[in-house]
């Protein structure tokens, strides 16, 4: 356990660093949590403040005192909060290919979700192909929750946004239609108490309640 706590560096807005939120509360990883803003002013992720953190002026970034270690990298960050405070092993998979396969979520999660979220062909072409992974199962790899499935919670939540003004996706109704088992994996995470956790304070940060 984290015997001090992890520094985070986040924005309120973007999906990215909100993965990293929902391991600190599902490990009960103590952080103390920085929200800046876009460009180079005061507070922001381009200002020279944040620059000698992170010359890539990117959020999430962590610098855990415990260890020393800085990491920026969402899917990186959520990969280290696991080796290293995921004790109950709530997250880890058994054997080589399955902790494999985990990666090649993440890695497709951050190759094909978030830069293309914007190309409604493109989201649904992504969705489609977890949907056909989660043929006749709960969980993408090993039949139990991982940091593959988490990943892909934040980007997903922001689709009624992303899908807008498409006939056959726009609404959830008509995701459960198309991808029945993506509509039943993303609904069995989202109910999770640390991803509830994450959202109540994802409303909070954003002034929403």
């Amino acid at each position: 356990m984290a015997t001090n706590a992890i520094d985070f560096y986040s924005h309120r807005d973007g999906p990215n660093p909100w993965k990293n939120i929902i391991l600190f509360e599902e490990l009960g990883i103590p952080y103390n949590a920085t929200y800046l803003t876009f460009g180079d002013a005061n507070g922001g992720v381009e200002h020279e403040d944040f620059l000698k953190k992170n010359p890539a002026g990117r959020v999430p970034w962590i610098k855990d005192p415990t260890t020393g270690i800085e990491l920026t990298e969402s899917n990186l960050i959520s990969e280290y909060l696991v080796d290293h405070y995921d004790k109950k092993g709530i997250f880890s998979v058994e054997g080589e290919q399955n902790q494999l396969l985990v990666k090649q979520w993440l890695g497709f999660q951050a190759a094909s979700q978030g830069p293309f979220f914007a190309q409604v062909t493109l989201v649904k072409r992504t969705i489609t192909t977890v949907d056909r992974a989660l043929k006749g199962k709960e969980y993408l790899v090993g039949d139990k929750i991982t940091l593959a499935d988490l990943a892909y919670i934040p980007w997903d939540l922001a689709l009624d946004t992303v899908l807008q003004g498409d006939e056959e996706s726009a609404t959830a109704e008509g995701r459960k239609k198309l991808w029945p088992d993506w509509f039943a994996w993303h609904n069995r995470v989202l109910q999770r108490p640390s991803v509830q956790k994450m959202l109540a304070i994802q409303r909070k940060a954003q002034g929403k309640e």
